[in-house]
């Protein structure tokens, strides 16, 4: 399952050096969060990932980050970019797959 635009709805200053440091010093999660911006969020769920008893935990977490990979490629645009996601919203000529 892949959410596009999440993270173009939400941004964290996670990146900040004073935020790192705090966190590096105190291993809280704490990191403030701006955003809730209206951007359009669509949810795509892939195809499901066949049982095989034979398969191991972390081939079977391989596959999984392979296919969520797969559909971030496929549906999420790159780099990022708040502006393009808010006008995304307002697009009566996107493609809905």
């Amino acid at each position: 399952m892949f959410t596009q635009n999440l993270r173009e709805g939400y941004r964290t200053l996670g990146k900040i050096w004073s935020f790192r440091w705090l966190y590096e010093y105190t291993r809280l999660p704490v990191v403030p969060l701006y955003g809730g911006f209206p951007v359009k969020f669509r949810t795509y769920i892939g195809d499901p990932i066949p049982y095989d008893p034979n398969v191991s935990a972390s081939e079977l977490a391989e596959k999984a980050k392979t296919a969520i990979q797969s559909l971030r490629d496929r549906h999420q645009k790159t780099p990022g970019n708040i502006l393009r996601a808010l006008l995304e919203r307002f697009d009566k000529h996107q493609k809905d797959d």
